[in-house]
């Protein structure tokens, strides 16, 4: 059963000690079971997310990035354990997600409230400002909606089930979660109460370690997680609340396939999930500022149009075919990398300072470069003193070239401000 299944619900120890098995062995077990796609849905965080995407696409799998976390509770309802939050698992479907998951990470991790937020779960109007690009899977048993369901307050469900589905819309997909027989019952009333709202039920089952025999490891992680003996763990601490008979290792397509027999729909809802969850991760291309330019001009041509004026007023009019010469190839070759953009904001930057008389001073391999010196980025004559380009932008260099400039420590910050309004205070960053 291999074909169109995946597992949606997986950990690695990148859960901080809430997972036992590492990205590499997740991708080769996935690849062993002969599935197409993998998720990594570790907790609170997308720590491993770069080195899992790598480790799937060694082996021809398609990573999927997602991320559970834990959520407050919608509304004032009476459930056990209210002050236990409400487990949600989110998928990105392609960079948008990726992005809604980085900021709902940043919001639980990086916030002064962390603690608090961990403890009791994101707001729900964090959910909302940071819902696009992603799927939501209802959370199996740990979810609100299970746990609604097992007290018996269908009214709750129902609400929220509402709530969610307002906020995901057809994103929305409930999971099931089967551990033993008698779990058969709250997965049907799932997929009856999902028929009711126009939801999907889909096959969830959690994924904290590779094998039965690593579940005492899981334990050992929650007490020292928790800094108490094993024998004083409380039951909320492990996985699936410490029941004893719940399945934390990786089952087989083929017993995913006999544990969910009876429901064939929810099977078939994953193939069809992973198929909508596409590449998420920055594929390497560097993100350059958008430039304002003329409608008709591209970065490039703004490039060569600047550096050409620029060639004119430091070697006069009639300029010698070996400078134009070098300046095309120059051209060329940074057109060829994409770099255009760097050279107009770094050109756009060092004129303001000029402009302003802030000192401003290039140093390293730049002074190589005759197009860095016709548009007044550099006042070095590459030509007078025989410079070599390629030392700026060799062919056989795989790492980018930087320019580097200072300017005076004591007017500094006016570069900066002036960057942050030419550009946007959101799309610049001190690193």
């Amino acid at each position: 059963m291999s074909h169109g299944f995946t597992h949606l619900w997986v950990h690695s120890h990148y859960s901080m000690l809430g997972g036992t098995t590492g990205v590499k062995a997740l991708a080769r077990q996935a690849a062993a079971d002969r599935l197409s796609h993998l998720a990594l849905t570790d907790r609170h965080g997308l720590y491993g997310a770069v080195a899992f995407a790598r480790a799937c696409r060694a082996v021809e799998v398609q990573p999927i990035i997602g991320m559970s976390l834990d959520v407050a509770a919608p509304s004032r309802e009476t459930v056990t354990d209210p002050h236990i939050p409400g487990r949600l698992l989110l998928l990105a479907t392609g960079p948008d997600g990726y992005r809604s998951l980085c900021r709902l990470s940043a919001e639980l991790q990086g916030s002064p409230q962390r603690e608090q937020r961990l403890a009791h779960g994101l707001p729900w109007e964090l959910l909302r400002a940071y819902s696009q690009g992603l799927i939501c899977l209802s959370g199996g048993r740990l979810g609100w909606l299970e746990r609604y369901l097992r007290a018996g307050n269908m009214a709750a469900a129902g609400r929220y089930l509402g709530q969610l589905g307002g906020l995901y819309g057809q994103n929305t997909f409930l999971s099931l979660e089967i551990h033993r027989p008698t779990d058969e019952a709250i997965a049907q009333e799932t997929v009856r109460l999902g028929q009711r709202f126009g939801l999907a039920a889909v096959v969830a089952q959690p994924v904290y370690c590779l094998s039965a025999a690593d579940r005492s490891r899981l334990a050992l992680l929650a007490a020292i997680d928790h800094n108490c003996q094993l024998a004083h763990l409380p039951p909320a601490a492990l996985p699936c609340a410490g029941d004893p008979g719940a399945t934390l290792h990786w089952l087989t397509p083929d017993e995913m396939a006999e544990r969910y027999a009876a429901f064939p729909d929810a099977l078939a809802q994953v193939g069809e999930i992973a198929a909508q969850c596409q590449p998420a991760l920055p594929d390497g291309r560097r993100l350059w500022p958008v430039l304002d330019l003329p409608d008709e001009q591209t970065p490039e041509t703004a490039l060569q149009q600047l550096a050409e004026t620029g060639m004119r007023q430091q070697y006069g009019a009639e300029v010698e075919t070996a400078v134009s010469t070098r300046l095309q190839r120059e051209l060329s070759a940074i057109n060829r990398h994409g770099y255009a953009p760097l050279f107009l904001v770094v050109a756009d930057i060092v004129a303001y300072a000029r402009e302003t008389a802030v000192p401003v001073s290039t140093r390293g391999s730049v002074a190589n470069s005759l197009v860095a010196y016709c548009t007044g980025i550099t006042d070095v004559d590459p030509i007078a003193y025989d410079l070599l380009f390629e030392r700026f932008l060799n062919p056989s260099r795989a790492d980018p070239p930087d320019i580097d400039l200072d300017f005076c420590s004591r007017r500094r910050d006016e570069i900066l401000a002036y960057v942050r309004r030419k550009y946007g205070p959101d799309r610049v960053a001190l690193v």
